[in-house]
């Protein structure tokens, strides 16, 4: 098993694993990754929704920053198809030799233009993309050994994951019933 903060890649290639260990970390690496990304989606949603745009907090683990989302646009997702259509609906002019639509009417704002024009009809080739939402960005973030030699930074992982402090001598007896228990030492 690898050392507190050890890591991984170097314990595999010093031969620290059997198949078996390390699909075990394997699987609680995962878990954990699942743990951590319903706690990093409720708190990004939670600090989304109360900083301001550019605003940023620094703390001692890292810097989070507000990001303004974005609003839908509409895009050419079908130059040749929105070409047909542009020559279809009376705006030849907007329409090169090539059936290609000149550069300026597959912006966003000529799209919904010509929309407007034409009654609210989509045009052949385009699309609406899907907006973004708010959201935040962390920065400056400690290398895990750092967090892992600050005691509160540690307490604060532990707790984000769901591990209190009595829970580790339970895995340390795990890794002992392994050993114990392993059929492989039998043969």
């Amino acid at each position: 098993m690898v050392s507190r903060g050890g890591d991984v890649a170097e314990a595999l290639a010093d031969g620290e694993y059997t198949p078996f260990e390390a699909a075990r970390q394997l699987a609680l690496a995962q878990s954990m990754q699942r743990q951590l990304k319903r706690q990093v989606d409720a708190l990004k949603e939670y600090l989304t929704g109360r900083l301001d745009a550019r605003e940023h907090l620094t703390t001692g683990l890292g810097t989070v920053s507000a990001q303004r989302g974005s609003e839908p646009r509409w895009k050419v997702k079908d130059p040749v198809a929105f070409a047909g259509w542009l020559s279809s609906h009376g705006e030849e002019s907007s329409v090169e030799r090539v059936s290609y639509p000149v550069e300026w009417v597959t912006k966003h704002d000529a799209i919904e233009h010509l929309i407007g024009q034409h009654g609210g009809e989509t045009p052949a080739g385009v699309e609406l993309s899907r907006g973004t939402g708010d959201t935040v960005a962390v920065s400056k973030v400690k290398d895990w050994s750092e967090i892992l030699a600050d005691a509160g930074a540690q307490e604060q992982a532990g707790s984000l994951l769901g591990i209190t402090p009595g829970d580790e001598p339970a895995a340390e007896r795990e890794q002992t019933e392994y050993e114990e228990e392993n059929p492989w030492d039998r043969i």
